[in-house]
């Protein structure tokens, strides 16, 4: 392969991370669900759980060319760095959306997951009973953290590495939102806040326990997905499918209180009642022509991922 080719590839795996970032941002969409449909998830899980012991007996044998080999060392830092950029870039309008055009965002969302399911669920060669009860399980499992009431953060900087532990086991499952995550440890709005007025002490703190939580969680991905491919990938959809409920457009937040402690959970309702309730009018066909854009942008990224491979890993393979 060529120096130009090679570099056109890494400009677009550079942009992918970034599709993955604006994805994580976004409470209700999860980053791993833009790698399946850019068909890089497994070579991002795989590269995540090579980062261990071994890679250090590889360092100290063969040096360190050969350990950065063995970790997919180019593939991990062009994608990290697409990641990094989008969410430090698009913070502020993410928070502006969500604020100020929240429907319009869900319903552009819900496009892209809607398609996701069908591009994920073509890949398993054959339906029986157990995926379909693996299916059934995923969509449960998301439909319950999406029902969950929010919480207000208890602060403090062990939480937050807590929060990053736990929310970045979600960001590299698809269907269920690294984001909404936070919000439900009442996260969120901190750690956004820490993003974009550059509070180091919270980002370290942060980052370490994402860290910390993708080691751990993501070799075991890495063997559901070599000895449990298709239903470890029903689960997958199934997760997608409950992940739809958190997508919908209209939604009111109801406070309730809870033995002298505030939540908040979300009520869908329809257009109207939604413009009553807010105050705010939201056209029902521009949220459908958003949902077709979200379904048009998957068929786009389909084909980009079908005609574009990993040049990393071709060099791996080399």
């Amino acid at each position: 392969m060529n120096n130009q080719s090679l570099l056109r590839q890494r400009f677009f795996l550079f942009l992918k991370g970034m599709a993955m970032g604006a994805a994580d941002s976004v409470p209700g969409v999860s980053g791993g669900t833009v790698a399946l449909i850019t068909n890089i998830y497994e070579d991002l899980v795989d590269a995540i759980q090579s980062i261990g012991p071994h890679m250090l007996v590889v360092w100290k044998n063969d040096g360190i060319r050969e350990a950065w080999r063995y970790i997919n060392g180019n593939f991990l830092l062009t994608l990290g760095a697409g990641i990094l950029t989008a969410l430090l870039l698009l913070a502020n309008i993410i928070l502006d959306l969500m604020n100020d055009q929240l429907p319009y965002l869900l319903a552009f969302f819900a496009g892209l997951v809607t398609a996701s399911i069908h591009y994920v669920s073509a890949l398993i060669r054959k339906w029986d009973m157990s995926k379909l009860a693996l299916l059934a399980a995923g969509a449960f499992l998301a439909l319950f953290l999406a029902l969950l009431p929010l919480r207000e953060s208890s602060g403090g900087v062990v939480y937050y590495f807590f929060c990053g532990a736990i929310a970045i086991c979600a960001m590299i499952l698809p269907g269920i939102s690294g984001a909404f995550i936070l919000v439900l440890l009442g996260a969120y709005g901190p750690v956004l806040e820490a993003l974009t007025g550059f509070q180091w002490k919270v980002i370290l703190v942060f980052a370490a326990g994402c860290l910390s939580g993708l080691m751990l969680f993501s070799r075991l991905l890495s063997w559901l997905l070599h000895h449990h491919h298709e239903r470890t990938l029903a689960v997958l959809v199934g997760m997608l499918a409950g992940s739809l409920y958190l997508l919908w457009p209209w939604r009111v937040a109801l406070e309730i209180s809870l033995n002298d402690h505030a939540f908040t959970r979300y009520e869908h309702v329809l257009p109207g009642t939604y413009t009553e309730v807010a105050g705010e009018a939201f056209s029902p066909w521009v949220c459908v022509g958003l949902f077709v854009m979200g379904i048009g942008l998957v068929l786009l990224l389909e084909n980009f991922a079908s005609a574009d491979e990993n040049p990393d890993q071709q060099d791996n393979q080399g």
